[in-house]
């Protein structure tokens, strides 16, 4: 664990402070969610962070949010001198084994970040350790900030049984999506504008192919990044909400639909074609990108937040774009960021809130933009860090418009990451097929909301 600042015990908390509302402004607890707690029904101002005292806000964090944070954290301090941040980041995989004994611990963070979706977040709504943010999204405008389809990744029912409806347990200051880099140098060798639309996208695919280059960088050894390319195409061939419907557990639904089955029998196609190169299933995310910046592949699909490091090793000789569908939208893999919780059990709820405020805030979201990511406000005021974070920021903007995000399909059960990148390797290798590929998934939803149900009933019949 990787430690961006240790302020030490500067201050004592002051324990009970919040019980019953007090030192919360507008503070009341009657609710429908379950949570008893204080609820915040007016803004956090600097005076009501100030009753705490002197204080320690303790925060939580994946590692790829260091350098938003070195950002956040000096203007939070400046602004509420009686907060002391102390915030502790993990690798992403670390992160996600670890966060819910974290917030489970006697010294559990004020706020940290979870992973939308049944893997992560649902074990911490199920065992009551973040609380619900209604109240503090409702004061500040979040809700009519981001579409309510988008803002299903962090919707659980109380009890953390039911994904993608219910009370709201996060929110994230930038969202991220998978889209297409692509090397401006072979595109201009090879006399290939910049895909716009599907077809253009599929159509430079075949003329680079033909004339001897490689058309899509990939490395798989992760599995996760084929699963990427599915869902690129798999955007392309399926309607949003349905898949969002899918992965929320939503009865009845299936990803063994036509547009899912056709996206993975077009992947299989490029591979067996040898659009992804030689050995993409022993090449590493890493190795992949470092391979694409080196002229390595045409096209590289890949999450929004590889612009930075591509600009800058790639020269600026890189492009990014995310092809329309027929009708002109776009859709694809995304979501907004890794979402932040406030813990169920702080003590400090107005410092948390206000350091949610900081992020979420217009007058922050240039600080995002500097650090190469997206963020969700600031308008057109916002200007990006170099030229391919700006198409990025572009294309999601529109992205979000469009209500586009599909969201993860690992999201759909605790298993599923597992699942769909085991299943992801064999449809390359065709040791499966398209129809098995999308069984397989379709297989492991079943099976976990049948277990789902099942620990419904013995908790209702437990009560």
């Amino acid at each position: 664990m990787k430690k961006l600042r240790l302020t030490g015990a500067a201050g004592v908390a002051l324990a009970g402070l919040l019980l019953a509302g007090c030192g919360v402004p507008g503070a009341g607890s009657t609710a429908t969610d379950g949570f008893d707690g204080p609820r915040i029904t007016e803004r956090v101002t600097v005076g009501d962070v100030a009753k705490l005292g002197n204080s320690t806000l303790r925060v939580l964090a994946d590692a790829g949010e260091e350098d938003t944070l070195k950002a956040a954290v000096p203007l939070y301090e400046k602004k509420y001198p009686n907060i002391k941040v102390e915030v502790a980041t993990k690798g992403f995989d670390d992160l996600m084994k670890t966060v819910v004994n974290s917030m489970s611990g006697d010294n559990a963070p004020d706020l940290a970040q979870g992973n939308q979706g049944y893997g992560t977040d649902g074990p911490l709504v199920k065992s009551g350790l973040i609380r619900p943010i209604d109240d503090i999204a409702r004061t500040y405008g979040w809700e009519n900030l981001i579409t309510d389809g988008t803002l299903k990744q962090w919707r659980w029912s109380a009890g953390g049984s039911i994904f993608g409806a219910g009370s709201l347990y996060g929110i994230s200051p930038v969202t991220e999506y998978v889209g297409v880099f692509y090397n401006t140098d072979k595109l201009a060798k090879l006399g290939i504008a910049p895909p716009q639309t599907y077809a253009e996208f599929t159509a430079a695919l075949d003329k680079a192919k033909a004339a001897g280059e490689q058309p899509l960088m990939l490395g798989n050894a992760e599995k996760y990044p084929a699963s990427q390319v599915i869902g690129l195409v798999q955007g392309q061939k399926t309607d949003s909400r349905d898949v969002r419907s899918w992965i929320a557990g939503v009865p009845d639904t299936t990803v063994a639909d036509p547009g899912s089955t056709e996206a993975a029998r077009t992947v299989q196609d490029w591979a067996a074609n040898g659009y992804f190169g030689p050995g993409y299933n022993g090449i590493s995310a890493d190795d992949a990108a470092a391979k694409f910046s080196q002229g390595q592949g045409v096209f590289y699909v890949a999450g929004s937040w590889n612009a930075p490091s591509l600009q800058e090793s790639m020269n600026g000789r890189v492009g990014f774009t995310l092809p329309t569908r027929d009708d002109g939208t776009r859709a694809t893999v995304g979501s907004m960021g890794l979402g932040w919780h406030i813990g169920a059990k702080t003590d400090k709820l107005p410092a948390a809130v206000a350091f949610l405020d900081l992020l979420m805030s217009d007058e922050f979201a240039q600080s995002i933009a500097d650090v190469g990511r997206t963020p969700v406000t600031g308008g057109d005021d916002v200007k990006a860090a170099s030229p391919v974070v700006e198409q990025v920021n572009k294309i999601g903007t529109e992205l979000l418009a469009d209500d586009g995000q599909n969201f993860y399909l690992d999201w759909a059960s605790t298993t599923m990451y597992d699942t769909v990148g085991a299943k992801t390797q064999d449809l390359l290798d065709r040791r499966t097929s398209p129809e098995g590929f999308v069984g397989g998934l379709q297989d492991d939803w079943t099976a976990f909301q049948k277990q789902q149900r099942e620990e419904a009933a013995a908790a209702k019949d437990a009560s």
